[in-house]
């Protein structure tokens, strides 16, 4: 499907009917949806690396220039390295930054499984008292047993004293994923939960708290992911010039390229208020020491639930998109507030697509893979209200495509349970320059 002119689509009171990617895309379940090191850490929201993967190859060719504005845990990155694409990543959340980083990085696997053995001896020997390594949680004793503290504070200790570098960082990750499973939350919660399933479980001893025992299973199976990657890396040394894989500041209002500098953009970005990116993660980032201020970082995230009286108080709903005027209506009724933090996402986004009109160089694509969510039992057609802004922001619809979502576990949880069945791929064309006025 593809339109001649954006001008053809606003003329319209619906966006054309998109091909449908179910069957094609039903197919990849399992590890086939974590092979190489996509399976290195988990994080919400992710897309099946097969959706970058379809973009990658229909929309770009070998020694192009990628970048994904919302890399999350970096998945388009590492497909794009797979298929021999530079790329560039971007993320606000320090936590993505490193797992993009490290499942980005070819290390020589036989390395890693040697320096593991050295880390399980001086783990397991060491019988001093590392109080000191465990960080200032808030209601740390809620979280965590006295007895996990201490366990995780002595992997702590030896994985830091580690040599700074990408094997570090590598070891730094097998640590991150455990934090979760040794913690007092029901690991299957989104958002850090001690739930009463969970302290029943506890009761009837079907939990188990070896972190040193957890952290060495991990290990052992994230190597074998790295040695995934370490393979794939020998291939494409073989090319002229093998891929680079970038993670380049943490703002996709303001990306720091060049003007025309990229020939493709992937992402797959953040809903309004729909998933509190930080919060997922909060645990593991004390821990990891990347956690200073939780409420600044979060009121930095596009699509912050956070408002200040002071902002919303003064401002009046404005915009010339007719589907987020009648949405901004109904939010408006129910509060003010609430209307304020829908805007200020999709003005957010304006700014995003301008930046990326800005990077793309002539007809270059945009692939924005996105949904619907419901905020405050209001339904938000997201997808609908950013192709409209993406057409006045100087871009052409030029595809569309639906699927089912397929995973569970990768689906993005909206709130107020609602459930979204099927996922949009949006397929922009830089037609000219951005107006800074496109909302």
């Amino acid at each position: 499907m593809s339109l001649s002119s954006s001008r053809q689509w606003t003329e319209r009171k619906r966006l054309p009917k998109p091909v449908d990617l179910s069957e094609e895309l039903g197919r990849y379940i399992g590890k086939q949806v974590s092979y190489a090191t996509h399976g290195i850490h988990r994080y919400p929201a992710k897309f099946i690396p097969q959706i970058p993967r379809f973009c990658l190859e229909s929309f770009s060719k070998t020694g192009d220039e990628v970048i994904d504005p919302f890399m999350g845990s970096g998945t388009t990155l590492l497909e794009s390295y797979i298929l021999g694409r530079d790329s560039y990543g971007i993320d606000i959340h320090p936590l993505a930054q490193l797992i993009a980083k490290v499942k980005t990085t070819p290390i020589d696997s036989a390395h890693l499984g040697m320096l593991s053995r050295q880390l399980f001896s001086r783990i397991r020997s060491d019988e001093d008292d590392n109080s000191e390594w465990i960080p200032e949680i808030p209601n740390r004793a809620h979280w965590f047993r006295d007895d996990v503290l201490r366990d995780l504070a002595t992997i702590k200790k030896h994985v830091w004293r580690m040599r700074k570098g990408d094997s570090q960082d590598f070891f730094k990750i097998c640590f991150s994923s455990i934090i979760r499973k040794m913690s007092n939350s029901d690991a299957d919660s989104l958002i850090p939960e001690v739930t009463s399933f969970r302290k029943k479980l506890d009761e009837q001893g079907k939990t188990s708290f070896d972190a040193m025992g957890k952290f060495e299973n991990t290990v052992r199976n994230k190597l074998i992911d790295a040695e995934g990657l370490w393979r794939i890396s020998k291939e494409l040394e073989e090319q002229a010039r093998p891929p680079k894989v970038r993670i380049i500041g943490n703002d996709a209002r303001d990306i720091e390229l060049d003007d025309s500098e990229v020939d493709l953009a992937i992402t797959s970005p953040p809903y309004a208020s729909a998933v509190h990116y930080v919060s997922v993660h909060k645990l593991e980032m004390y821990w990891l020491d990347l956690l200073k201020d939780l409420a600044k970082l979060d009121g930095r995230v596009v699509g912050t639930s956070r408002a200040y009286m002071n902002e919303y108080r003064p401002w009046e709903p404005k915009t010339k998109i007719p589907e987020l005027r009648k949405l901004l209506g109904e939010l408006v009724e129910k509060e003010k507030k609430s209307a304020y933090i829908v805007y200020k996402y999709f003005d957010d986004m304006r700014r995003n697509f301008i930046e990326v009109n800005r990077v793309l160089r002539r007809n270059g694509r945009y692939c924005m893979v996105v949904g619907e969510n419901t905020f405050r039992k209001v339904r938000i057609p997201t997808y609908v209200i950013l192709a409209r802004i993406a057409v006045n922001c100087g871009f052409e619809l030029r595809d569309m495509y639906v699927y089912d979502v397929i995973n569970r576990h990768l689906d993005i949880p909206r709130w107020n349970k609602s459930r979204i069945e099927k996922d949009y791929i949006l397929v922009f064309r830089r037609r000219r320059a951005s107006a800074i006025d496109c909302l």
